[in-house]
């Protein structure tokens, strides 16, 4: 550590994991009934869940055991799908619908925010699946993207049909990370402004048939244990359902967050922070410099971390911990990979570090 940097940690901080975006009953074209899928949830561990039924705010929302149920909608016509979190009425278009900023607007009229989804679907045109990606991006108001979502991935890897086999089988080792399209656009919109990540599930649970296989994609129970956004919180959750909604909604709003494939290896205590002898900020803060100051990753178990700012690799580390002399400013994220199943595999990506 730079002579004259002390570690101003200001305490704890507390790791709450979620799983963001999926559908039950309520919605058109999903079939699980909503006490099924909380159970799920509790049973993977999940802190929080936020349910996004196309155009509907039916489900009641609360806490079972100690899993906290939200309840947001994804706003969804042809293209430029839309999930819209702190609002109290649905907000209802026409699948024609041709200008986002219109539902953007609606959706922070109710005091709510949003953010955009799935931004690259490509969907599976060996199987009929079409694409939805967002293609609209001279709007504005939206928090974020998400970046990571498992129901993509798994389609990206639906090619040909021996790679549709396998990813039938072993759906877990088809997931390839965020895309490298996706990531470029982020780190772009980042050094434009505010603009943070979430993960998500996109999860229908749909029976499917390929070719004679049929399986469903995917049961809650694999879902849930997979794509993980955690909110980082300075206080602990209370227990009390409205009070902690608003704390996990705004720390996601924020980007006081990250994401990780949490399959093969948990990464609740993943910690990353800019600090000098006065000030410590977690990803979505602005950090200004003032003489010496440092950068700092953990990761909670073995793997490769690196360093990005501005959308470029500055630094890698084939460790638990990196550190970074704080002098160029910029936008600072960490990826991170896991060793599982006999090769390295993508597992944690940072909300940015705004560095004046």
């Amino acid at each position: 550590m730079p002579e004259g940097v002390a570690d101003v940690s200001s305490g704890p901080v507390f790791d709450y994991a979620g799983g963001i975006h999926f559908h039950s009953s309520y919605s058109y074209d999903a079939r699980a009934p909503l006490p099924e899928i909380v159970a799920s949830a509790v049973n993977a561990g999940l802190h929080f869940a936020i349910l996004t039924d196309h155009y509907r705010l039916d489900a009641k929302g609360g806490y079972s055991g100690k899993t906290l149920l939200i309840i947001g909608e994804e706003i969804s016509p042809r293209y430029n799908h839309y999930l819209a979190l702190g609002i109290t009425r649905p907000v209802v278009v026409w699948k024609s619908e041709s200008n986002p900023q219109k539902y953007i607007d609606e959706v922070a009229a109710q005091g709510g925010f949003g953010f955009i989804s799935h931004p690259d679907h490509a969907g599976a045109p060996l199987f009929g699946s079409r694409a939805y990606p967002w293609i609209q991006w001279d709007v504005t108001g939206y928090s974020g993207l998400g970046i990571w979502d498992l129901m993509s991935d798994w389609a990206n890897a639906l090619g040909s049909p021996w790679r549709a086999i396998r990813a039938c089988l072993k759906p877990i080792k088809a997931l390839q990370g965020p895309t490298p399209k996706t990531l470029a656009r982020w780190d772009e919109l980042t050094q434009k402004g505010h603009c943070v990540a979430i993960g998500e599930l996109d999860n229908h649970a749909h029976r499917r048939s390929f070719f004679g296989l049929k399986r469903v994609i995917f049961p809650f129970d694999f879902a849930f244990r997979t794509i993980r956004t955690h909110v980082l919180l300075e206080k602990e959750l209370t227990g009390k359902a409205e009070e902690d909604e608003h704390t996990i909604l705004q720390a996601l709003k924020q980007g006081q967050s990250y994401i990780s494939l949490d399959y093969w290896h948990n990464a609740s205590g993943f910690m990353f922070r800019a600090y000098d002898e006065h000030t410590q900020v977690l990803p979505g803060g602005t950090f200004t410099r003032n003489g010496q100051a440092l950068i700092e990753a953990r990761l909670p178990g073995e793997g490769k971390i690196s360093l990005v700012r501005d959308g470029r690799v500055v630094r890698e580390e084939s460790r638990r911990a990196l550190q970074w002399d704080l002098t160029i400013p910029g936008v600072y994220r960490i990826e991170a990979l896991q060793y599982a199943e006999g090769k390295w595999r993508p597992w944690i990506y940072s909300n940015p570090i705004w560095v004046k």
